[in-house]
């Protein structure tokens, strides 16, 4: 599945700002931005060049309830009925994704798909190739869009009350889809079954924000899980993002790669 994500938000609006991207949508994110500021609840700890969905971090959301505003939930959704800290812990490790197919019938998903979808904001993101069959070598690639303006993916959220101490925690998952002809060549790790993240198209982003009230609604959503259109991507191999030699959260980790040693999948 997707773990891992870059949100440096700030840089990436100077980006889509210097290529000549869509002003408006540059000013609907940096006004959030600075009423955070203003707020003084922006903290540059948000801003990760890489960031893997393990360590939990917390990433931009946009609620239906509150569109205006930029929030921050915890990744890894924690279903409101988990009963304490253990269970919660270890659920929150196996929900960093939620399959768009199945999450109006999966337990932990389907409270959230029908009442509590929201934008998860994302900068990029990060898929693991497979250069041999077993996965001992992992080639990262890392996707944005061609204009560098964020990314809107279709999210879903919780509010979880730890009962031992009373602590509200709001956390969130990235909804999945099946990946576009590009990216399927990258996540090959099962090949009959490639994914991507359920980027949501700028132009209909609140879509996936409507209330759900019958049968037509729910198919709507439906709709909007599908693969995004390769053209509109840029997709290259990146160096290594984890272990002990790792790159890590650094502005390296979105410079692009070339493996002299081994057949990687390249693309325009």
């Amino acid at each position: 599945m997707c773990y891992d994500v870059a949100t440096n938000y700030k840089r990436q609006l100077k980006e889509a700002e210097r290529l000549g991207a869509d002003k408006s949508e540059i000013d609907f994110l940096s006004k959030k931005l600075k009423e955070l500021e203003k707020l003084k609840r922006y903290n540059e700890s948000i801003e990760h060049y890489y960031t893997s969905g393990f360590s939990h971090q917390k990433l931009g959301v946009i609620t239906a309830d509150k569109p205006d505003e930029l929030q921050f939930f915890q990744w890894g959704l924690i279903p409101f009925w988990v009963k304490d800290s253990k269970t919660a812990q270890k659920l929150s490790n196996q929900t960093l994704n939620a399959r768009g197919e199945t999450i109006f019938e999966k337990p932990s998903f389907r409270a959230a798909a029908k009442k509590r979808r929201c934008l998860v904001v994302l900068t990029g993101y990060y898929e693991h190739y497979w250069a041999d069959a077993k996965g001992k070598r992992k080639i990262p690639y890392y996707i944005e869009f061609k204009n560098k303006l964020p990314m809107y993916m279709g999210g879903l959220w919780e509010e979880w009350v730890d009962k031992e101490t009373g602590e509200v925690v709001k956390t969130v998952t990235i909804v999945t889809t099946e990946a576009n002809s590009a990216l399927a060549k990258v996540h090959n790790r099962d090949e009959s079954n490639p994914r991507m993240l359920n980027i949501i198209p700028n132009e209909m982003k609140f879509d996936w924000l409507h209330e759900i009230q019958n049968d037509s609604d729910k198919k709507f959503i439906e709709s909007l899980i599908r693969p995004y259109p390769e053209e509109e991507l840029t997709i290259y191999p990146v160096g290594q993002l984890r272990g002990k030699n790792g790159l890590g959260d650094v502005p390296e980790a979105h410079e692009k790669v070339e493996y002299e040693d081994i057949e990687v999948p390249l693309f325009d």
